[in-house]
């Protein structure tokens, strides 16, 4: 079967050292952008992934999620972005997140 589109939802977390990091997930077969965050929240609170990410907490009230298309080439390609609530701006090339600030390098 030939996927021509899939989506990448982020989510914001907090590891053991304070460190805010982003954990993407890749879903196929989401209907829009609700249905991509529903199976992604759900991948995500499975036994298998807490146990990953040592069980550092989402924080679900950031979450970043983008349309990825495949090109005529068969390149995958991130449509315009759509971060939802609280979450931060996109990078620019070049920039560094850390927390909730960003230098550029």
């Amino acid at each position: 079967m030939f996927i021509d589109h899939l989506w990448m939802v982020g989510f914001r977390l907090c590891t053991g050292t304070d460190r805010t990091v982003r954990h993407f997930y890749v879903v196929r077969d989401a209907k829009d952008e609700h249905d991509a965050r529903q199976l992604a929240t759900r991948l995500a609170d499975s036994l298998p992934e807490r146990e990953a990410r040592e069980y550092a907490p989402l924080d679900e009230t950031w979450t970043e999620v983008l349309l990825l298309h495949r090109d005529a080439l068969g390149n995958w390609r991130p449509s315009a972005h759509r971060p939802r609530a609280g979450a931060h701006p996109p990078l620019r090339r070049g920039q560094v997140s850390w927390g909730s600030s960003s230098k550029t390098k």
